[in-house]
């Protein structure tokens, strides 16, 4: 693993070494070294005196060693007194630079207690230097499942390791959205683009994952500017088998995956669903309202394109506010803008500009305010060929 993941772990013992918390009595808890002076033996006193003295010292990660070295005479009291210490063992495993000793000293402490914040944070460290990945997946589990609230701090972590490749299939599970938080941090990641094309390898080595996850990378993917690999995701989620890149073929109305199954509006007095079956599309626009009606990214080779839309829209006098639009996906300007005619028609549109592997299609709707509803349904569309 690369040093800068190495340096983010460092940075993380130390987020959670000042949000730990003493869990021992009042006096304890507030007064730690008046407590281990009127009780010679209490080695939970001394336990927390000794981390107390280490985080008081520590600003920055530089201050980690030396502040724990500091800090381990009462530490090793604290052992002498009660030998089930486990945040002692943690000071020492700081102070340590032998790697051998400190993996000893972290062993010993993990099992007396698995659950404190520091603790782990420190085993976190050692399997995160070691690039043991399932290892740091398995502890960044319990840290999380144990202190939620951590999740800011811990996530880079993971993200960082979710960047490298051969990390790939120690973390594959974080797309089985067993814990809430592998479903936060999914969330998070589709929204960096540095792991999106390891998210989407991810994806494809599985049979299958829950339609919100493949929903929410298709979506990241695609808003990256990644179409291709949202389109290869998008072909491994889908039930049915994708349309074929040919420049023939009839396209239903199925909304499941958006960019590349339809985006419907559904607004009050602005909507368009599919019927009981996705051969039609039911649509209503009350009047004084209008905008994207539908749009849809297709994957087209160069040559000739021809739309056959049908469709029963009325009245008739306002089909021609509906229009069907043509561009490249992100594209501000289209290259295709034509009113819809009553019926059965033909669009001829000519070829798509060489650059763009795919087209969005488009419907746009308007009901000029004082004017009728337009309302009815339009069929599956063709796309013809040469």
């Amino acid at each position: 693993m690369p040093r800068i993941l190495a340096a983010s772990a460092g940075a993380v013992v130390l987020a959670a070494l000042l949000a730990v918390q003493a869990g021992s009595s009042v006096l304890t808890r507030k007064q730690p070294g008046l407590s281990s002076r009127l009780l010679s033996v209490n080695g939970l006193a001394l336990e927390q005196q000794a981390t107390r003295q280490f985080m008081s010292a520590v600003k920055e990660r530089d201050d980690l060693v030396p502040s724990a070295q500091a800090a381990s005479p009462v530490a090793l009291s604290a052992i002498a007194r009660d030998p089930l210490s486990p945040k002692s063992y943690a000071v020492l495993a700081v102070a340590e630079q032998n790697p051998e000793r400190k993996r000893a000293l972290l062993d010993a402490a993990s099992k007396l207690n698995r659950r404190d914040l520091l603790l782990q944070g420190l085993v976190l460290e050692e399997s995160v230097a070691q690039k043991d990945y399932a290892a740091t997946l398995a502890t960044l589990d319990m840290i999380l499942s144990v202190h939620p609230e951590q999740k800011a701090n811990f996530f880079p972590i993971l993200l960082q390791a979710l960047s490298e490749k051969d990390a790939l299939p120690a973390l594959s599970g974080i797309l089985d959205q067993e814990s809430e938080w592998q479903e936060d941090f999914f969330k998070f990641a589709v929204r960096k683009p540095e792991v999106l094309t390891n998210l989407a390898e991810l994806r494809l080595q599985r049979a299958s994952v829950s339609p919100d996850v493949d929903q929410r990378l298709i979506s990241g993917l695609a808003s990256a500017g990644q179409l291709d690999k949202a389109y290869e995701v998008y072909r491994a989620a889908n039930e049915e088998p994708a349309p074929s890149s040919g420049n023939r073929m009839i396209i239903d109305w199925r909304a499941r995956f958006s960019p590349f199954d339809w985006e419907l509006a559904d607004e009050a007095g602005f909507r368009a669903q599919p019927s009981a079956t996705p051969d039609q599309l039911e649509v209503f626009v009350r009047g004084g309202k209008g905008g994207l009606l539908a749009s849809r990214n297709i994957r087209l080779r160069n040559g000739p394109i021809a739309l056959r839309i049908n469709h029963d829209l009325t009245p008739p006098g306002q089909v021609e506010d509906v229009r069907l639009q043509l561009s490249c996906p992100g594209a501000e300007q289209t290259f295709y803008d034509e009113p819809l005619r009553f019926g059965s028609r033909d669009y001829r549109i000519g070829r798509k500009p060489a650059a763009c592997d795919f087209v969005t299609i488009a419907i746009r709707a308007r009901a000029w305010t004082g004017s009728s509803a337009i309302r009815g349904t339009i069929n599956r569309i063709e796309i013809l060929g040469n």
